[in-house]
């Protein structure tokens, strides 16, 4: 008998989606079901894109961001120009042609979770702003890479990043994402355009990376960073994305992205929580739809790095991912 959920009929529930752990389709779509709460306020209304593993972890899967013919109606679409200028007005919902476009889902009620479950999706990600104004982030993500068995040293570069963005007057929360290290997370009211972000965040980065130049870099080549935390503001861009709270990792345990709280960064690693947590996930308060209440002056934060950056006497250098 197929595996039936609350919300639609699963088919090849028994399918094994992690051998480590025995876990299957069925238990991955029943996951998003009993998620899905948790997981809407950071998806919603947001381009989506997903990491797809139809065969399961033993296969190969792929990182899909275009919307398949037969997705459900009900599932919105946005098209976004695979070539972006930042402008709002290159993002529309409609008028474009194909072959310029990206045109990603738009998730809106909890039966769409577990309908990408059951197409194989694993993980959700999204970006630093909402469809509804792709071109004014609502949040600032700076993702902590750390160096294989450097779980001290991320932690330290978190705490770096969080007492940096107090002092600015932005308050923020970690959130551990399920692989090896930490996103520092902010909420912010959405009235600066990307572009200045951006740049803004870059400086931070290299602020931060220059008074800390034992514990953080932003040098992009793996081979130059040696046993140092690369401070990655390359999240923070339309065409950028950060795994979502609360999605599952395409890891062996079945990890999950879970936000934090600053007390627990000490002892919560950032593969901490897993599939077989799911009650104590739910539990748990969400930091970061409590701290997205509240946002943060975007304004005030642009306005004093650009002063500090200015007063410092560094040279933000041009990047080019390919070059770099």
């Amino acid at each position: 008998m197929p595996y039936i959920s609350s919300m639609l009929e699963v088919s090849n529930a028994g399918r094994i989606v992690f051998p480590a752990i025995g876990r299957t389709k069925g238990d991955v779509v029943s996951y998003y079901e009993r998620v899905a709460e948790r997981v809407l306020p950071h998806v919603a209304g947001r381009p989506l894109s997903v990491r797809r593993f139809p065969k399961g972890l033993a296969a190969p899967g792929f990182f899909q961001k275009n919307v398949p013919p037969h997705y459900p109606e009900s599932i919105g679409r946005f098209e976004v120009p695979r070539r972006q200028a930042s402008s709002k007005k290159h993002a529309r919902s409609k008028g474009a042609e194909p072959k310029d476009v990206t045109v990603y889902p738009l998730v809106r009620e909890a039966g769409h979770l577990a309908y990408l479950a059951n197409q194989g999706a694993i993980e959700l990600h999204v970006p630093t702003a909402r469809a509804e104004d792709l071109y004014r982030p609502d949040r600032i993500v700076f993702d902590l890479d750390p160096p294989p068995g450097e779980l001290a040293l991320v932690r330290r570069a978190a705490q770096i990043v969080r007492d940096a963005l107090g002092e600015l007057g932005l308050e923020s929360v970690p959130v551990a994402t399920g692989s090896k290290g930490y996103h520092v997370v902010c909420a912010i009211r959405p009235t600066v355009g990307v572009d200045v972000l951006f740049i803004t965040i870059q400086k931070l980065a290299t602020l931060l990376a220059s008074k800390h130049p034992d514990v953080l870099t932003i040098a992009f080549r793996v081979t130059l960073r040696g046993k140092r935390v690369f401070v990655d503001w390359l999240r923070n861009t339309p065409n950028a994305t950060v795994v979502a709270p609360y999605s599952l990792r395409a890891l062996p345990r079945a990890t999950i992205a879970t936000p934090l709280a600053w007390s627990e960064i000490e002892t919560t690693a950032p593969d901490a929580f897993a599939i077989d947590d799911l009650e104590r996930l739910l539990d748990r308060s969400d930091t970061l739809a409590e701290l997205a209440r509240s946002p943060s002056d975007a304004e005030r934060f642009v306005s004093e790095v650009d002063a500090a950056f200015d007063a410092s006497g560094l040279v933000l250098e041009p990047f080019d991912r390919f070059r770099s």
